[in-house]
């Protein structure tokens, strides 16, 4: 697979998009754009962002153009701030609206992640970690099924996390967020789960 060079990419998301932690080179979309010879991706992701965050940063944003691809993982702050998954359903339609529109409505350049189960990390422990992977899974099978339904790429990263469970090297100081190292591993998953011709 050698994908067109120079393909435009906007990548939208939280801490794990905006890459918390870690180096800019280190974040994994622009770890996928390099691996992919895309053009450097443009980003809208804050730490801390729940679904209707986003949808506000992207408002703000006034995107103009198109791009040959988007990613999505958005939702662990839904979850964390314990917001009913109704809100998390909800947004997804709307950023639906948003998003069609920047890749000229052709479902397939939409590329989702699933959201990484945070429950296994140190930072979780005092935090119900089972009741965290609990709630997560739910909201991991309401994007899946968003996804599907939609015509939207998916790649399910979850699994990947949990290798923080028994390997620090795969987390940042924080003991929460991803490092460098786990992000490596999204991309090989990204790549070859989806679809960039």
């Amino acid at each position: 697979m050698i994908p067109d060079s120079k393909s435009t990419y906007l990548a939208l998301g939280d801490s794990y998009t905006i890459g918390e932690g870690v180096l800019p080179s280190e974040r994994w979309p622009v770890l996928l754009s390099e691996r992919l010879f895309w053009a450097p991706p443009q980003i809208i992701a804050t730490t801390g962002w729940t679904t209707t965050e986003l949808l506000e940063g992207i408002e703000k944003s006034k995107l103009e153009k198109t791009y040959d691809w988007v990613s999505l993982l958005i939702g662990v702050n839904n979850q964390y701030r314990g917001q009913s998954t109704d809100i998390y359903q909800n947004d997804l339609e709307i950023l639906k609206e948003l998003i069609l529109p920047l890749v000229d409505h052709m479902p397939n350049r939409v590329f989702l992640l699933s959201i990484p189960d945070y429950g296994i990390t140190p930072f979780a422990q005092n935090k119900y970690p089972e009741k965290i992977s609990r709630e997560l899974n739910l909201y991991n099978r309401i994007n899946y099924a968003f996804a599907k339904e939609n015509g939207f790429q998916y790649c399910d990263i979850t699994p990947s996390s949990l290798l923080a469970k028994n390997d620090a090297s795969y987390l940042v100081a924080d003991e929460l967020h991803p490092s460098g190292k786990m992000y490596e591993l999204w991309v090989n998953e990204v790549i070859d789960k989806c679809h960039f011709l």
